[in-house]
């Protein structure tokens, strides 16, 4: 019983360094193929050429914040913007 169990120890020492192996393989093939693809990204886009006006329009819409005259704390008035690409 003893050798068997040796045995079985060693087939599964063997299967588990086995996969492991083969994880890294795939790991590094994965992220070989991710640098590959973004470099290619890389590329087009830089060959692309430059287009004449953008595919969209910023409007920038300014609402003036005036301080409530009964709050207890006095503050100043203020503005926010709020862009909007059309």
């Amino acid at each position: 019983m003893s050798a068997l169990l040796h045995y079985t120890a060693a087939v599964l020492m063997l299967t588990a360094c086995a996969g492991r192996k083969e994880f890294q393989k795939g790991y590094h093939r994965g992220a070989s193929d991710t640098v590959k693809r973004q470099y290619w990204i890389q590329q087009n886009m830089q060959k692309a050429e430059p287009s004449e006006a953008p595919p969209y329009r910023l409007t920038l819409y300014r609402i003036p914040v005036t301080p409530d005259p009964k709050a207890t704390v006095q503050t100043v008035p203020y503005e926010i913007t709020i862009p909007i690409y059309e």
